[in-house]
């Protein structure tokens, strides 16, 4: 190990003769930790190695500079300039690089978890398969930089400049877009489960195939962007903008479009199961071959001019309308399906009806509850032997707690009808009661 004094000796007589000194011994191990290099010009400075943890290098050109697998760790370089250097398998863990220059630098496999490069500009860098999870991008500008197989879990990316950036089969688990411009951005088959993207850009951006479950899409503007194929399970994109969007093949299941803009939207065999849609806007969309089950639409949700050739009822292309795959949606029947979604709730029954007690549950329910309009639509069997009550309600502000009163009628009226003592009787309704918020599902 050189000592310090050796080292610094070295640094005092200048750049040129640091480099050739380490040239004539590429095995020297140097030891510059927690030295002070603030406002220093070491341009092309061959720092490969070094051990520089908890340096204090604010404001210093480091331009060309290769510090390829260098320790920097905790080390301090707010306002360095960086521009066009190796830092390649660097450690800067910790770091703190608040509005550094990284502008065309290398950082191929670095590690930089927990750094802090608020405002830093980071334009074109190279952060391909680098260590990232927590560092803070807050107010970068990473316009055209790489984070291709990055580990990003829980960084944070607010209103930075990501325009055209490059996060293909990224790990971005958990971290915070909010209001970042990812105008062009390429997300390709990235992990952005549970994200927040409240108010972010993503005009003209590629996410085939991301996966974007349980994410916070609030308010995002997503204008011609190309979600092919995309898992947005659970998602919220109450509000989104999503005029122009390529959602062919998408997942929504159980999504949140409260409100959001799909107008001239490609949704092409897209998966809408249980998908909140009140006060969405469809029109001029393309909904031929989408799965409609228990699509959850009010009268302000339109569909004006959409386009829809035939669509699926049930998951997994089961209960195609029309059944003839020779024949095609007319705007009628279009009309008659939607009529049928709108304001609707699903009560389950695991157990064989008894059609006489059903009925006389669902008078009994008009009238308790006669200043609302309550509708029986259908009773449908499916493949795993439970019968499916399609119920209407209107207003539905109370939809819970009428369809909780139907399923608590009918059981009543069920246990009487098979002569149960009224001692039984109470026990069993005391012990089905906690299960009966499960046996429907509400708008």
């Amino acid at each position: 190990m050189i000592v310090d004094k050796k080292s610094l000796a070295a640094l005092k007589r200048g750049v040129e003769y640091w480099n050739k000194w380490r040239k004539s011994d590429r095995y020297l191990q140097l030891d510059l930790r927690g030295i002070n290099l603030s406002n220093e010009t070491l341009l092309g400075i061959d720092f490969r190695g070094v051990n520089l943890a908890g340096a204090i290098l604010i404001k210093s050109n480091f331009c060309g500079a290769n510090f390829d697998g260098a320790d920097l760790t905790g080390a301090n370089l707010s306002e360095a300039n960086l521009s066009g250097a190796n830092l390649c398998g660097v450690n800067l863990t910790g770091a703190i690089l608040i509005r550094v220059n990284y502008r065309g630098s290398e950082s191929t496999s670095a590690n930089l978890s927990l750094a802090d490069l608020t405002g830093a500009d980071l334009r074109v860098v190279n952060f391909d398969g680098a260590e990232l999870s927590g560092a803070n991008f807050n107010q970068a500008n990473l316009n055209g930089a790489s984070f291709v197989a990055t580990n990003l879990t829980r960084a944070s990316f607010k209103l930075a400049q990501l325009v055209g950036t490059n996060f293909n089969h990224t790990n971005l688990t958990e971290t915070d877009f909010t209001k970042a411009n990812l105008t062009g951005a390429n997300l390709e088959q990235a992990s952005l489960n549970e994200a927040d993207f409240t108010e972010a850009i993503f005009t003209k951006a590629n996410l085939v195939k991301a996966d974007l479950t349980e994410a916070n899409l609030t308010a995002t503007n997503f204008t011609g962007a190309n979600l092919t194929k995309a898992d947005l399970s659970q998602a919220n994109l109450a509000g989104a903008n999503l005029t122009k969007a390529d959602l062919s093949q998408a997942n929504l299941t159980k999504a949140d479009l409260n409100q959001a803009d799909l107008s001239q939207a490609n949704l092409t065999q897209a998966n809408l199961v249980k998908t909140k849609a009140w006060t969405a806007n469809f029109n001029q969309s393309i909904l031929t071959g989408a799965c409609l089950e228990n699509l959850k639409i009010n009268s302000q949700t339109s569909f004006a001019k959409v386009i829809c050739q035939y669509l699926y009822l049930q998951r997994d292309q089961q209960e195609r309308l029309p059944e003839n795959q020779q024949e095609r949606l007319n705007s009628r029947e279009f009309k008659t399906i939607l009529q049928d979604l709108m304001d609707s709730v699903d009560v389950t029954f695991n157990e064989d009806l008894n059609w006489s007690v059903l009925l006389d549950a669902f008078a009994a329910l008009q009238r308790k509850y006669q200043f609302h309009k309550i509708q029986l639509k259908s009773v449908e069997a499916n493949s795993n032997y439970r019968f499916v009550v399609k119920i209407r309600v209107q207003p539905n502000k109370e939809t819970a707690m009428i369809i909780q009163s139907f399923r608590q009628e009918y059981d009543l009226l069920a246990l009487r009808r098979q002569n149960f003592n009224p001692a039984k009787l109470l026990s069993v309704t005391q012990k089905a009661q906690p299960e009966l918020f499960n046996s429907y599902e509400q708008n």
